[in-house]
C-alpha cells in the first residue's frame, strides 16, 4: 500500500514538473528559448521536493563524522562511583534538516566533575520524511566505539556503586 502511494505521489509530481517546466517560461515573458529554459526547469522542479533531503543528509553525514565524539577524561581512573547526566536536546541551526544535539555526560559522584562526555545527533529528515514518506522515524549518530570505552572503564559498575 505504501509503495502504491508512493509511486501515486511520484507521479503526480512528475506530471506536475512537465506542466510546471512548460508554463513557468511563459509565465515569466520569454518569448525566446522557452523550450530550452523549459528543459533547464524540468530536473530542477523534479528534484525540488526532495531537495532538502539531499543537501540536508549530506549535512548531518558530515557533521556527525566530524563532531559525534565521546570524551574521556584522563584522570577517569580516580573514579570510584558515577552518575549518568542526559542534558536535553538542542535543535541545531544553519542546516536544511532539523538537526537536534544530544549530550550525554557521566561525572564522578564524589568530585563532581565530568569524566565522560558524549556528543550524538539526531534528525527526521527533510520535509517529506518529516510528513509521511518517513514513516515517523529519525536517524541517529553516535560516537564510534563509545560502548566499547564503556566497557573498558566498566560504566555499568561504576554506576551501581553507592
Amino acid at each position: 500500500m505504501i509503495g502504491i502511494l508512493f509511486f501515486i505521489g511520484f507521479g503526480l509530481w512528475l506530471i506536475a514538473a512537465i506542466m510546471l517546466s512548460a508554463k513557468i517560461p511563459r509565465w515569466l515573458g520569454m518569448s525566446k528559448h522557452t523550450t530550452a529554459a523549459s528543459w533547464l526547469l524540468f530536473p530542477l522542479l523534479l528534484v525540488a521536493p526532495i531537495a532538502d533531503e539531499l543537501i540536508g543528509r549530506w549535512q548531518f553525514n558530515r557533521l556527525c563524522e566530524r563532531e559525534a565524539v565521546a570524551t574521556l577524561s584522563p584522570d577517569w581512573e580516580k573514579v570510584r562511583r558515577a552518575t549518568h547526566r542526559e542534558i536535553p536536546t538542542v535543535e541545531l541551526d544553519g542546516y536544511f534538516i532539523p538537526i537536534r544535539l544530544q549530550r550525554e555526560e557521566y561525572f564522578d559522584r564524589d568530585s563532581g566533575k565530568t569524566f565522560i562526555s558524549k556528543l550524538a545527533f539526531h534528525t527526521k529528515g527533510g520535509f517529506l520524511m518529516r510528513h509521511g514518506l518517513g514513516l515517523d522515524g529519525t536517524t541517529s549518530c553516535w560516537p564510534p566505539k563509545h560502548e566499547s570505552i564503556y566497557r573498558e572503564i566498566n560504566l555499568e559498575q561504576l554506576l551501581k556503586e553507592y
